[in-house]
Order: structure tokens, then sequence, then C-alpha cells
């Protein structure tokens, strides 16, 4: 069995690997598009433009934030905090909500002086859905049908679709997260 497709079958599994990050086995392409990883976002000064992408694992939207989107993507290397106000929410809409793999190009912030342990975001100006490179995994050592990234590497809060094998995700009505306004 490919590496990829390993990995695949672990999230598919137990929604994780003990084997090594799909991020790691496409690394050289994301290198290739000039991403960068969290290891730079968590030493980066503030104001520094960064494209950093990740696996979504969480997509928050609280009542008392004012519209503001708050998404944890991951790495190889560890998680990022991202922040997404609502212009960029309602121009990025389909990336933010369906994509597995996102690239996130933004502006850090970080808050240094005032607190114990630094505190950093990503303050996002463009999302990029590039889940397309979770199904070349499997093709990266050997093997060539990509299918099993969509079968089984889940979306962040997700509900399991009822379809066997459907592909789309059905978009929520007007509001963000369904809500119609």
């Amino acid at each position: 069995m490919a590496e990829g497709e390993a990995i695949g079958l672990d999230y598919g599994s137990t929604g994780l690997t003990l084997g090594r990050h799909p991020l790691t086995l496409l690394r050289p392409v994301l290198a290739r598009l000039r991403c960068d990883d969290s290891r730079l976002l968590a030493r980066a000064p503030q104001g520094r433009r960064v494209r950093l992408p990740g696996l979504v694992l969480m997509r928050q939207q609280p009542m008392t934030a004012k519209g503001v989107i708050f998404v944890t993507i991951e790495d190889e290397h560890g998680n990022a905090n991202v922040v997404v106000y609502a212009h960029v929410s309602e121009r990025d809409r389909v990336p933010l909500l369906t994509s597995r793999l996102l690239v996130v190009e933004g502006r850090v912030e970080r808050e240094d002086k005032h607190a114990e342990v630094p505190i950093v975001h990503l303050i996002a100006s463009r999302l990029i859905d590039r889940s397309d490179l979770l199904d070349t995994l499997a093709q990266i050592d050997g093997q060539d049908d990509g299918a099993w990234a969509e079968r089984m590497l889940g979306r962040a809060d997700e509900v399991k679709r009822p379809e066997p094998g459907s592909r789309r995700v059905k978009m929520p009505g007007r509001g963000i997260f369904g809500d119609t306004q």
C-alpha cells in the first residue's frame, strides 16, 4: 500500500495518523506554490504577509464575534489560528465552508508584550481551496487512484453526507452558516 493511501485510511478510520502528516508529502508541491509553514508563522514579525496551507480542523462563528469567523488549520508542524473578517468570508465563502485543505493568504498579528506566551493570529485576506492536492497523495508514491482522499479525509465540522459517494456539499442559504438573516 502506498504511504499516501495508508495515511488516508488512518484518517478515515481514526481521524488521525501515527505516520507522517499529509502535508509532509505535499510540501514539495506547496513549496512550488510559495507556501510557508506554521513554524514561520510562529516566529514571523507583526504585519508580515504569509501564505499558509493547512488541513481545516475547525470553523466557528461565535454570536459575539460581530461576523468574524475563526478557523483553525494544521500543517505538519502545528496549528494556526486564522481570523476571517466578514468582507473576506463573503467573497471567499465557498473555500471557507468547503475546503479540506485551505491556503490562507494574510498578515500576521501578534501580541508579545502583554502576554506570557506570544499570541499569533493570521488575518486572512484571501482563502483558496486546494483540497484537490489531497487527491494527489496516492500518486506521489506510485499509485494513481487519488479518489481515496475524498472518501477518507473528512471536512472539519461537517455532518456526514447521507448519499454514499456524493462529492459535492450542498451550500447553505444566504447566511454564512445557513441562517436566512
